[in-house]
């Protein structure tokens, strides 16, 4: 299964409002409607496609702080959050979602990526990623999934 991740990058006449990704009823609207283009460009937007057809969208974010957590590893600049993923509603319960993960990781092999798990705690685990809880507990706060620092 090969995957093409195109990035989504705001257009020269992109002022204020930036609508990175066409309407798909496949996808929470709410999630992926108009970015606000405020100075932070930082973060990755990317559409996953099979062949031609849109399986996933993903936000990458490079600016994450996690050394609030506990006993989390040292990372340095190599951190990678994966701030947003969703598997289009029609392809999912395929085994989609980990193997973007893994072709995620090969994109970007010198990074460590990264998740705060948004009712998604069985999903990062059966990836092997390691679970970090924040001092305040799960219930203020999202556990936090960091993928193994050796990859097969």
């Amino acid at each position: 299964m090969t995957f093409d991740f195109i990035e989504e990058r705001p257009g020269p006449d992109d002022q204020v409002i930036w609508f990175p990704f066409a309407e798909n009823t496949d996808f929470s609207p709410s999630w992926w409607d108009a970015r606000s283009i405020d100075g932070d460009k930082s973060y990755t937007l990317l559409v996953v496609h099979q062949g031609e057809v849109e399986v996933a969208r993903i936000e990458l974010d490079p600016g994450v702080v996690i050394d609030h957590y506990l006993e989390t590893p040292e990372l340095d600049n190599t951190a990678l959050e994966i701030e947003l993923i969703e598997v289009a509603e029609s392809h999912r319960r395929q085994g989609i979602g980990t193997k973007i993960i893994r072709a995620l990781a090969s994109r970007y092999p010198e990074r460590r990526l990264l998740a705060f798990s948004e009712e998604a705690d069985d999903f990062w685990a059966s990836l092997g990623w390691t679970r970090y809880d924040h001092p305040e507990g799960p219930q203020l706060n999202r556990p936090l999934y960091i993928q193994p620092a050796e990859r097969a």
